[in-house]
């Protein structure tokens, strides 16, 4: 009875809690899955970002395995939108067909669990040097797109997908491999772009930086098996991959989700906390959130690591008892672990560019998500008007179901890059 009121509750309260919830509505999982894949993001601090020129660049496999199997906050940068690209799946090219590859990408990611970020270079089609390429983009500009973005996402580790030389064969990809080079370096010094200080950026070094030794056999690199059978998903994270990968209809990757051993080679360009190019990824990359209890200091130190690792062991318990036919089950240890979250937030400084806030945060944002899917909640919403621009207000109407109560149903207002519940 206790645990039904509980669901009835966190159902309730997620109901004024729209916003939060939107972006869980691109889920096509059920909620134990959602939830077990949540919780493997719970524990520990990994950023990693992947770096290329085009939409379609990306290795789908490598990004769902740090997603969804390593429980890593990955991110893909993509410098241009595809606009000089082939669509095999209408007439549209130029600046509508980079709006349909924004599309695919943002479709992609969804099922590889990946974040997107782009660029603002425009792709004018296939460039066959580096120099062709600076001579149309300007050089200084779209260096700053991927500079802002590390200081925002603050990656621990860096990921061109291109080498920066003619290896790369077109000059996008060259430019990609060495600007991302450049990236690396500059997005720690304040010197550089400062106007993204005052527009509230911080700088941020990236521990370390890796490339694609593409069409190189002998280089030295480490192996990412991608070909793991995932029992979440009961499918291996190449095939999760593939399916992301077919999400680029326009360029006509529509694939098979092959079985079997599959690895992504990367090979190490610079490390600022030493090493062996040979060693895994995240070696000497502290991962651990109870570091950046150092972030609080003084007397509270020591009650924040009591809470961390209550919190710790919370997570440890949902993800223990969560049960595919009763995953809400799982709902008290959630409900601990958020409380235990809740009290580390409040004895955070509430700077914006805090570490140990950002991740805080972010956790209580997945908790929620995480609450909401075994509570069974799901929120449809559905505006009244299918175009809209910055600034425009629009009818919303609003339905929620969960399992431990009949749907309702609502309508309120919002406003396009912002929303209200009432």
């Amino acid at each position: 009875m206790q645990l039904r009121s509980t669901s009835t509750l966190i159902a309730a309260v997620a109901w004024c809690l729209l916003p939060a919830l939107a972006h869980a509505q691109g889920s096509r999982l059920p909620g134990a899955i959602e939830a077990g894949l949540i919780l493997r993001h719970l524990d520990g601090v990994k950023r990693v970002l992947v770096v290329a020129a085009h939409p379609d660049d990306e290795d789908t496999a490598l990004l769902t395995t740090l997603a969804r199997g390593w429980g890593v906050e990955a991110a893909y940068f993509s410098f241009t939108r595809g606009e000089g690209g082939q669509n095999l799946i209408g007439t549209e090219l130029g600046e509508g067909l980079g709006i349909i590859r924004s599309g695919e990408l943002l479709a992609a990611r969804t099922i590889d669990g990946a974040e997107q970020f782009f660029g603002r270079a425009f792709d004018f089609g296939y460039s066959k040097t580096a120099d062709e390429t600076f001579s149309k983009w300007p050089r200084e500009r779209i260096l700053s797109d991927l500079v802002w973005t590390i200081r925002r996402f603050r990656p621990h580790v860096l990921i061109s997908m291109w080498s920066g030389t003619e290896r790369d064969g077109h000059g996008h990809h060259q430019v990609s491999g060495l600007l991302t080079r450049e990236a690396f370096d500059a997005a720690g010094d304040a010197t550089r772009f400062p106007e993204q200080l005052a527009a509230g950026a911080a700088p941020w070094a990236p521990l370390k930086l890796y490339r694609r030794p593409l069409f190189e056999l002998g280089a030295t690199s480490i192996e990412i098996e991608t070909g793991t059978l995932d029992p979440l998903f009961g499918l291996t994270h190449h095939q999760v991959a593939m399916d992301s990968r077919s999400q680029h209809r326009s360029q006509d990757f529509g694939t098979a989700l092959p079985l079997g051993p599959r690895v992504t080679r990367l090979s190490l360009v610079s490390s600022r906390v030493g090493g062996s190019p040979t060693e895994p990824l995240f070696t000497g990359v502290d991962t651990t959130l109870a570091t950046l209890a150092a972030d609080l200091g003084g007397s509270a130190e020591a009650d924040v690591h009591t809470d961390i690792h209550a919190y710790r062991e919370a997570i440890g318990d949902a993800g223990g008892s969560l049960n595919a036919t009763r995953p809400e089950t799982a709902l008290p240890f959630l409900a601990e672990a958020l409380r235990r979250l809740e009290r580390l937030r409040a004895a955070a400084r509430p700077g914006a560019e805090s570490e140990l806030r950002r991740e805080l945060d972010r956790r209580a944002r997945l908790l929620m998500r995480a609450i909401a899917a075994v509570a069974g909640v799901r929120v449809e919403l559905r505006a009244r008007d299918d175009v809209l621009v910055p600034g425009q207000t629009v009818l919303v109407e609003a339905r929620r179901t969960a399992s431990t109560s009949s749907s309702r149903r609502t309508r309120t207002t919002a406003t396009a890059g912002n929303s209200t519940c009432s």
